[in-house]
């Protein structure tokens, strides 16, 4: 049986001089995040802190999605330009966007 389950991915790049308010994005960011696309099948997000490290980005969001990749773009349709208009309140860095249906998990 396949998976319904999907993830988009967030990335920010680690770019020279860059700015990321981290305090920001996780007390006011994520919280809108899940309030504009909780209903659309958004179950659970993992923000990771890369800064620091030597790598191409300096955070990571998955963002889990339950019935596959549809709930995530009717998200976009209804909230994305007020989801992704925060984007500069809190990174000097527009970010990128992977997504894809989980194929494979660990119990």
């Amino acid at each position: 049986m396949a998976s319904t389950t999907s993830h988009v991915t967030v990335l920010y790049p680690n770019k020279e001089g860059y700015k990321f308010d981290m305090d920001y994005y996780l007390k006011k960011h994520m919280p809108l995040v899940q309030d504009k696309w909780g209903s659309f099948g958004l179950k659970q997000y993992y923000v990771t802190d890369l800064r620091g490290e030597d790598q191409p980005y300096t955070v990571t969001c998955t963002l889990v999605w339950e019935g596959g990749l549809e709930g995530f773009a009717k998200g976009v349709e209804a909230a994305g330009a007020e989801v992704m208009g925060d984007v500069s309140n809190f990174s000097s860095e527009q970010p990128l966007l992977i997504k894809g249906s989980v194929v494979g998990t660990m119990n």
